[in-house]
């Protein structure tokens, strides 16, 4: 994993237009930004990329601040890392690209401190496959008409984070 540059623009873009075709295709609700906006973020965003040798395999965001929607006060106050805005090619679906992401990420939050990583998502086939990825939810609500999960897991070092 290596931070986004602006150089990265063009490969997110293609990739997260693969991925939000692959997402309609399983009937998946679209993202609201286009792929465009998504790409727009390298350089500028704690954006962070997975390849494989030099090829864009995947990426996502990691921010310290956490929305009001799913998280209380007090959790807003906790030390923690908000993966955000994961995409991995789905011409490579089976290889584990979104754990790969996700165990760097507790690593990673872990390294700076944090003492939770935590994920949001208003599609309940995510929130089941971030449970599978050690995440445990912390509440379901409602929001603007549509389901939201709100899921964590404790920061923590791990050996080999991607599994390489």
């Amino acid at each position: 994993m290596r931070p986004a540059t602006l150089g990265d623009h063009d490969a997110i873009e293609r990739l997260t237009a693969e991925r939000y075709q692959w997402m309609a295709d399983c009937g998946y609700a679209p993202w609201p930004q286009s792929a465009e906006e998504v790409a727009g973020k390298a350089g500028h965003a704690p954006m962070w990329c997975l390849l494989d040798g030099e090829r864009l395999c995947g990426f996502t965001i990691v921010v310290d601040r956490l929305g009001t929607a799913a998280w209380t006060e007090e959790e807003r106050q906790e030390v923690s890392r908000l993966l955000t805005s994961t995409v991995t090619d789905p011409a490579r679906a089976g290889q584990r690209l979104g754990m790969r992401i996700a165990s760097w990420a507790v690593d990673h939050a872990a390294r700076e401190g944090a003492r939770w990583v935590r994920r949001v998502t208003t599609e309940h086939r995510l929130a089941a496959y971030y449970q599978e990825q050690g995440f445990a939810l912390v509440r379901e609500r409602e929001f603007n008409g549509r389901p939201l999960y709100a899921l964590q897991r404790p920061a923590q070092r791990l050996p080999n984070p991607l599994g390489n």
